[in-house]
């Protein structure tokens, strides 16, 4: 038996932890730093903080941990495989070079661009003057990227040129991101439907987990500002067989052996993130780390043994094998967001959040049929769960047909209560 460090905490690594739980090689999860949420529903943390490597580090050593797992990109960012590597410590993702995948803008593009995968067509600037002339003699220039890792915080679409003065002044100049790099990617604005696929790879191998189409924004009709997400349905039903082999040839296998010839192969999770337009995939970023609320969509349905699929990734060794005692639910599954008053751009918090008896027992023993996931949530004696600001649950929902799936997640919704609480009501409409 295994023990599991999970670095991170929030939705996401609440899925993993549930997911290599029930991972028959595993006796024992902790996560680090978790949160208070989390501690209520029974799981192990660590005080050591996400960024805190040299910590990360010690407490694995000390623990003897069998294998640690990265939910956030910051650490991957900042070379902690890389650490736990000189430490011989074991740990699933990407080397500090590979992670620029996804920590850094201009890189990723730049190399797409090199392997001629599809995507809208971009130049890279380095003050806010060039990147304005752009916006205002090129049609296709209107969306504006800052380089590293922002979290979609530092990405601003436009629809017209006027508008990119504005976008830029936040990015460039008032730097109300805090970004550390003055780059941008300025971008073709796609106009299309958004999807994810998500893969596990031992940095040669590829093997599909599943696929999403994702909601963006924040109001009905994918009106109002981008967010990390809304909601999901999966499978996503833009993508066919036909689309999964354009993807795998054109966008996954001239990077994966561009990042094996470098010396720095990808392993652990690698997700795309799509535009489809009319049809054709445009790739608009990779995340080389667990996404959110993929993972949740995607794991909610999730049966097997997770931690040998994450410990092949690691090893570069057995990923068909261990992939085929990992079995996934392929009814269709509904995801929701439940997001605290203000977001994304106003963090409101302190809220008490009541769930009915049946979320509540969701929230504690998460099913294929109803899964309930804490992320910006914390956990006190006196009230219980409070929202601590931007997404608060994730509710989950699978079922024979989509309809029948949308209907029980809107309803297992109405048992949630928080102040400001809001929702998108066209979910898989």
């Amino acid at each position: 038996m295994s023990s599991v460090m999970i670095v991170g905490g929030g939705g996401k690594v609440h899925a993993l932890a549930v997911a290599l739980r029930r991972s028959a090689s595993v006796d024992r999860v902790v996560i680090a730093p978790g949160t208070t949420a989390l501690e209520a529903l029974g799981f192990e943390t660590a005080p050591v903080a996400s960024q805190d490597l040299a910590g990360l580090v010690e407490y694995a050593e000390m623990e003897a941990i069998d294998l640690t797992v990265v939910g956030p990109n910051t650490p991957l960012v900042d070379g902690i495989v890389d650490r736990f590597r000189q430490a011989e410590l074991p740990i699933c993702g990407p080397e500090q070079a590979a992670a620029r995948l996804e920590g850094s803008k201009v890189w990723a593009r730049l190399l797409m661009g090199r392997v001629g995968v599809p995507t809208p067509r971009f130049a890279v600037v380095d003050d806010a003057e060039r990147a304005l002339h752009l916006a205002r003699t090129r049609w296709w220039a209107r969306v504006f990227k800052a380089d590293g890792p922002a979290y979609d915080k530092g990405v601003r679409v436009t629809q017209r040129a006027s508008e990119a003065e504005d976008a830029l002044e936040a990015i460039l100049v008032d730097n109300v991101y805090g970004l550390e790099s003055k780059r941008i990617v300025v971008e073709e604005r796609l106009d299309g439907d958004e999807a994810t696929i998500v893969y596990f790879t031992d940095g040669e191998h590829l093997a599909c987990l599943g696929h999403v189409l994702n909601y963006p924004r924040l109001g009905e009709g994918n009106t109002g500002p981008p967010t990390r997400g809304m909601g999901q349905v999966a499978p996503c039903p833009l993508i066919d067989e036909v689309v999964l082999d354009k993807v795998r040839v054109h966008a996954l296998e001239p990077v994966l052996a561009t990042l094996r010839q470098m010396g720095t192969p990808i392993t652990g999770a690698l997700s795309v993130d799509l535009m489809m337009v009319h049809g054709e995939p445009y790739v608009i970023d990779y995340n080389v780390r667990f996404g959110d609320p993929v993972t949740q969509t995607l794991f909610a349905s999730l049966e097997g043994d997770l931690f040998q699929v994450l410990d092949a990734c690691r090893r570069g060794d057995g990923l068909a094998n261990a992939m085929a005692g990992l079995r996934r639910d392929a009814r269709p599954t509904v995801a929701l967001e439940l997001v605290c008053e203000g977001y994304p751009t106003r963090m409101v918090r302190g809220d008490r959040i009541t769930l009915s008896p049946e979320l509540d027992a969701a929230l504690c023993e998460p099913s294929t049929a109803l899964a309930v996931y804490v992320d910006g949530v914390r956990h006190t004696p006196e009230l219980g769960f409070v929202t601590t600001g931007g997404r608060a649950l994730t509710i989950v929902t699978t079922a024979d047909t989509l309809a029948a799936a949308r209907e029980r997640a809107y309803r297992a919704a109405s048992g949630v209560t928080f102040r400001g609480m809001h929702l998108r009501h066209d979910i898989a409409a």
